[in-house]
């Protein structure tokens, strides 16, 4: 007996000695857990992951110089890119001069969206509301979508010469299938009973446009620009490149022809972050804008479900 008793103090003793050990590892364990799953969280977030990803890329890009020599690392071309913003030498004669290359393009990419959206709105509603317009033109849309902007930049080039208009024409060409497609697609899906009801009870064209087909294809409109905006932007580069003596798309092709890899890979860098910061600064937020009202809208509705919900459920 006085053995038996011995062992179970015996046991008690090492199980307390223990406790404080695990309870220890314990709470180590949920710390590092902790850290984990907020590492987990933020890489997951929406900034997190963009962070991420461009830091992947570049990471990417520096195993890819290590081993082509003519590929320019990223300290390189960010380097160029200092003396190219801030006006440096870049050795002899030559100096940077970016803002004197921007400026000559944003007027003619400008300009060429500002046209292919006006007339492809125009012309998607004509075709959207009508089956002989349809038939007659929505085939040609569709050839005009499957040409790429470079087949542009060479026939502008030839019909025009060097010059801004070869450069605008371009963007116009390019741009304007995809404003129109888009604005096609918005006034075909409106309800086939409301065209009819505006038919019958003799509504205006232009109160047909402005009260039904233009809030109808405002979303359609926005994704319109958002696709003319980017192949605008190639566009414009390419007519540059081709067929004008100054500008972004100029620019880049200088540094090309004169084996200066890294000033053309750092307009390329700029070309990419022009249009990012032009899609998420401007052209979202202005979407935002637009859409307010539907966003108003659609939070009461969530609003009115949610307390359906609480009722059903207290039920």
């Amino acid at each position: 007996m006085s053995g038996g008793a011995g062992a179970r103090r015996a046991s008690e003793r090492r199980r307390a000695s223990i406790a404080p050990a695990m309870g220890i590892a314990l709470e180590r364990r949920d710390v590092r857990g902790g850290a984990l799953g907020a590492v987990r969280r933020a890489v997951a977030s929406d900034l997190g992951a963009r962070i991420a990803s461009y830091l992947l890329l570049l990471l990417l890009w520096q195993l890819v110089a290590l081993y082509e020599d003519r590929f320019p690392d990223p300290a390189e071309v960010f380097g160029f890119l200092w003396i190219e913003v801030s006006a440096g030498s870049h050795g002899g004669v030559v100096r940077g001069q970016f803002l004197e290359h921007f400026a000559a393009t944003l007027p003619r990419f400008g300009l060429g969206i500002a046209i292919s959206m006006a007339l492809g709105i125009a012309t998607g509603v004509v075709i959207g509301a009508s089956r002989m317009a349809e038939a007659l033109f929505k085939d040609t849309l569709l050839v005009l979508l499957a040409l790429p902007a470079i087949i542009w930049a060479f026939l502008t080039q030839m019909w025009l010469g060097l010059g801004d208009d070869a450069v605008v024409i371009t963007t116009f060409l390019s741009a304007f299938p995809f404003a129109a497609v888009n604005v096609v697609q918005g006034v075909q899906a409106i309800p086939r009973d409301l065209r009819r009801m505006s038919t019958a009870y003799g509504v205006s064209a232009y109160r047909r446009f402005r009260h039904l087909q233009l809030p109808a294809v405002t979303g359609y409109m926005f994704a319109g620009l958002r696709f003319a905006v980017i192949i605008g932007w190639n566009a414009v580069l390419l007519g540059e490149w081709f067929s004008a003596s100054e500008g972004v798309g100029w620019r880049s092709r200088y540094w090309y022809d004169a084996n200066r890899y890294k000033g053309f890979v750092g307009w390329v860098v700029i070309f990419i972050l022009f249009i990012v910061l032009l899609d998420r600064l401007v052209l979202v937020r202005l979407q935002r804008r637009a859409f307010r009202w539907r966003d108003a809208q659609l939070s009461e509705v969530e609003r009115e479900a949610e307390e359906v919900d609480l009722g059903v459920t207290g039920a």
